[in-house]
């Protein structure tokens, strides 16, 4: 297994080496991962010392929240990406500017009205969500507030990165990320410190993404790409956007995200934000590993879009030969290692004061850890080649099964729930789904 893995990381890296670019792009996007978790081990404990446990488990549920509006616009994402690096690998320049604009007009509209629509019911219900707190309603209205002008911002901006990895310029798009990241730990350390409360988090997101956005305008015209009129010829992409391929794309999208991100508001709904910062302690480190992992195979998504356009399957198979072997080897020490020492990195990361003390939560997160690392290189491949039909079906059985396993088992076992219901629906047969994934998109 260990040789394997050795030739599989030596194939790898030989692939590395014959293509600077997705090299690059491999090098941005786990500097973006590293500062992503040296912001976070700083920032979670500095959040527990000024906002108390309270105050961070609602961040947290806000947080959750802002992820879970891609819901409604996952269809146009992948889409949108898809389609510009078709257009990127035939060089079609002006159908790309085409649909670059489009995608930003749907996205900020979006935004905006979801955006209200937040704004609105937190403000329409703050006295049945905080009845007897008026000073945290308050704070969580003006987070809201401040967070609603970050999402327009924010999916502005993302529609760039879509186009740059779309042309290619994945390690631009993953540098961009990285100054929004670092912006933000710059601005929340200090106005945090001085007593800036949960308006303050928004704030510093939002300076991070604003400078980021002001240099994606300058690196997308550097291209030579501008915004062009969608026009008449807007509409064949538009068609294609609604109909079953993006519908597809937006149903895997909210299906994943649901996946991802629904122990949160579930636990948040069922027991309060101090049991949401009990579970964000034990799976973050998890969480964080998972994605670090995940980086990998997901680098890969812009490449095998134009191979599969220009037909290279055979390259494609040789690739996941490689990559599948050494994402099962590292996701097995990961996950063997957050089982036997979880407690021991949360205690050193937030202190024992706050380390939840639940040995088998961590076993179990460790196992999740596990699971969803090695389901992400075949799911990658479908979703490349949009095969999208398979991969719905195993992420809805996964992630409707969760959910249902989780309210099904919270009476009982708590913040487990979520832990326990991942490491059971693999097991009874989701891994192997997961891994025939690949089998059906090479047919």
């Amino acid at each position: 297994m260990i040789n394997r893995a050795l030739l599989a990381g030596r194939d790898i890296a030989s692939r590395i080496k014959n293509n600077p670019d997705y090299g690059w792009s491999i090098a941005t996007s786990y500097g973006q991962i590293g500062l992503n978790i040296f912001v976070q081990i700083l920032l979670v404990p500095l959040y527990l010392h000024h906002l108390g446990k309270v105050e961070f488990g609602v961040l947290m549920i806000m947080l959750g929240a802002v992820n879970y509006l891609g819901l409604g616009i996952g269809w146009a994402s992948s889409g949108a990406q898809r389609i510009m690096g078709e257009f990127s690998a035939q060089n079609e320049n002006e159908n790309l500017e085409r649909t670059y604009t489009l995608s930003k007009i749907i996205f900020v509209v979006y935004a905006v009205l979801t955006g209200a629509i937040a704004l609105s019911l937190m403000w329409a219900l703050q006295d049945k969500v905080f009845p007897d707190n008026p000073d945290l309603a308050l704070a969580t209205i003006r987070m809201v507030g401040v967070g609603v002008v970050y999402v327009v911002v924010l999916y502005d901006f993302n529609v760039d990165r879509l186009v740059l990895i779309s042309i290619g310029k994945q390690a631009w798009a993953n540098s961009l990320s990285i100054l929004s990241l670092a912006v933000f730990a710059l601005v929340i350390f200090p106005v945090l410190s001085r007593g800036g409360g949960l308006v303050s988090v928004m704030v510093a997101l939002l300076a991070g993404v604003i400078i980021a956005r002001g240099i994606s305008f300058i690196l997308v015209r550097k291209q030579g790409l501008h915004l062009r009129w969608p026009g008449l010829e807007g509409r064949a992409v538009l068609k294609r956007l609604l109909g079953p391929m993006g519908l597809g794309y937006g149903l895997y999208g909210a299906l994943l995200l649901t996946l991802l991100q629904a122990d949160t508001l579930i636990l948040g709904a069922l027991g309060g934000p101090l049991l949401v910062a009990d579970f964000i302690l034990i799976w973050k480190i998890a969480d964080i590993g998972m994605q670090a992992l995940w980086r990998l195979p997901e680098s890969l998504i812009p490449y095998l879009i134009q191979m599969d356009a220009r037909g290279e399957h055979d390259r494609m198979q040789s690739i996941y030969a490689s990559a599948q072997k050494g994402m099962i080897f590292v996701a097995a020490l990961a996950a063997l290692g957050f089982s036997l020492f979880g407690h021991d990195v949360v205690v050193m990361w937030v202190g024992a004061e706050h380390a939840p003390n639940m040995p088998w939560a961590y076993a179990l997160a460790g196992g999740a850890l596990f699971w969803l690392t090695i389901a992400r290189l075949p799911s990658v491949y479908a979703f490349s080649q949009v095969r999208l039909k398979p991969l719905i079906k195993v992420t809805a059985l996964e992630s409707i099964g969760k959910v249902i396993f989780v309210f099904a088992l919270f009476p009982t076992l708590g913040l487990y729930a979520p832990l326990v219901a991942i490491n059971i629906l693999h097991i009874l047969g989701i891994a192997y789904l997961y891994q025939r994934l690949y089998l059906k998109s090479m047919i």
